[in-house]
């Protein structure tokens, strides 16, 4: 009888903790003084400041980037990218080459997206082993490693030369098979997406990847 006892729990046990559903906050320290207005209607100019701290997945980070600023003109491509493909704005422009505030040509843009520390880490998941099926011991725990991006990001309103928004957006996917060239991409399409996604509805939070 207690044999079956600790299978019943255990399957309960299963059953409960993969029904619950556990989110997560992937836009934080957001300060917000004003918002975009009428975005679809204004030109935007995005730019970064070549400023990465690779923490972790350095092998990963050496074999895909030549250095720093080949990651941050990519970063920026592929955020312009999906900027147009989501039609948040009118127009969207790069600056590849300025990675200074003050030496941008502002002229016939209404805001300004700055691109800024970013950091590459990782981050280890633990899971509790489950009770075995014979109702005696533990199985032992298991990790899973992320590879995790964060991202600073600034918008600034020329017309009235403040900064009006700025966030860390977050990005992060777990390693599978030792891909880890594929988590790394997976993560810094995330940490995109996240950026677009608050800045069209100000959304921060998401069910944990």
């Amino acid at each position: 009888m207690k044999k079956y006892y600790f299978l019943l729990l255990s399957i309960f046990t299963i059953i409960n903790f993969s029904s619950c559903k556990v989110s997560k906050e992937y836009v934080q320290f957001v300060t917000k003084k004003d918002d975009i207005k009428e975005p679809a209607t204004k030109k935007v100019l995005v730019f970064s400041s070549n400023t990465v701290s690779v923490k972790e997945f350095k092998k990963t980070y050496a074999k895909n980037f030549k250095d720093d600023k080949g990651f941050s003109n990519k970063y920026i491509k592929d955020f312009s990218t999906v900027l147009r493909e989501n039609k948040l704005f009118s127009n969207v422009v790069i600056d590849t080459i300025t990675s200074n505030f003050n030496d941008l040509n502002k002229n016939k843009v209404d805001y300004i997206i700055h691109v800024s520390n970013v950091e590459i880490m990782n981050r280890v998941e633990w899971t509790q082993g489950a009770m075995n099926m014979n109702g005696v011991g533990m199985q032992a725990p298991t990790s899973t490693e992320y590879c995790v991006i964060n991202v600073k990001v600034e918008v600034y309103n020329i017309q009235k030369d403040k900064e009006i928004i700025e966030f860390v957006a977050i990005g992060e996917e777990s390693v599978f098979l030792f891909d880890f060239t594929k988590t790394f991409k997976k993560a810094k399409e995330r940490s995109i997406n996240h950026i677009i996604n608050y800045l069209k509805s100000g959304r921060t939070t998401y069910d944990k990847y």
